[in-house]
């Protein structure tokens, strides 16, 4: 597998004012993966907490950033709020907002994914009051306390168009068909589960993978960063730095059982290749 360079960024200058030069990509760019729009449902399906930003009712139309619990309902996040909430306040005289959602996992923030969906915010209907309620007591089962109180609401945002970050470099914007069309991947909810288990018991895998299936042949440690339905990802240490691998699955794996099914058969089949290797280096 040849060496490929990414394209480089026009963005980026040095302070020298020369274009920023990417590193080589050590593994296939072509490899399967999650599109963008499933990569965001998974985040909003993974995090319950975002920034909801309306337009200020009392503040001459400013954006006003609020601090919310949401739940995602038929593909809308939905949320319990106050009618004594600013934010309330402003939607019910105009509906437009945005709400931020945000990995804050990882040492870099700006390297973590977010999603910015934005669209109209509007009270529910009272016939989709019970299935939001339901969906919403499950993610946050505190709301008990206060789901019946008179002042309390179920807004729903109607997303029309979406703002995908997935890190440095991997950003576009979609649609509302992408969005809705799109599923939250499988593996999410045990995805860091099955990266700490493979991390602190698996790390020579995660070597040999790279050492037979990428580029990245001179590694010297590799961690797993990443996983879903389709492959993994991998950050690989060189001698002269860390590249970031992705590995894809030969079946897609919807459970963690069949994660490990992936895995181990991908183990095995690494193990016969660099065998047969050393076979080949020691005729030579």
């Amino acid at each position: 597998m040849a060496i490929k360079e990414q394209p480089q960024n026009a963005g980026h200058v040095l302070a020298d004012g020369t274009k920023m030069v990417p590193k080589a990509v050590l593994y296939d760019i072509n490899v399967q993966r999650s599109s963008h729009a499933e990569e965001a449902r998974t985040l909003a399906a993974r995090q319950i907490t975002g920034t909801l930003c309306s337009v200020s009712k009392r503040h001459d139309a400013y954006p006003y950033g609020s601090f919310v619990t949401y739940a995602i309902h038929n593909g809308k996040p939905i949320f319990l709020i106050s009618g004594l909430a600013e934010h309330t306040k402003n939607l019910r005289k105009n509906p437009k907002a945005s709400l931020l959602i945000s990995d804050s996992d990882g040492e870099n923030p700006l390297a973590a994914a977010r999603v910015t969906l934005l669209g109209e915010c509007r009270k529910l209907a009272e016939s989709e009051v019970a299935g939001a309620r339901e969906t919403y007591l499950k993610q946050h089962p505190s709301a008990a306390d206060y789901v019946d109180f008179r002042d309390f609401s179920f807004y729903g945002l109607n997303v029309a168009s979406i703002r995908y970050i997935g890190g440095f470099g991997k950003m576009s914007w979609f649609e509302e068909e992408d969005w809705i069309s799109a599923e939250a991947d499988p593996l999410g909810p045990h995805a860091e589960d099955i990266i700490t288990h493979m991390n602190e018991d698996h790390a020579d895998a995660m070597v040999l993978y790279c050492k037979t299936m990428s580029d990245a042949t001179a590694v010297e440690s590799a961690t797993m960063t990443a996983i879903d339905r389709y492959g993994f990802e991998m950050h690989a240490t060189l001698p002269d730095g860390t590249y970031p691998i992705r590995l894809a699955f030969e079946k897609e794996a919807r459970t963690p059982d069949e994660a490990r099914v992936e895995l181990v058969r991908m183990v095995k089949k690494a193990r016969k290749m660099l065998s047969s290797q050393s076979r080949e280096n020691a005729e030579d």
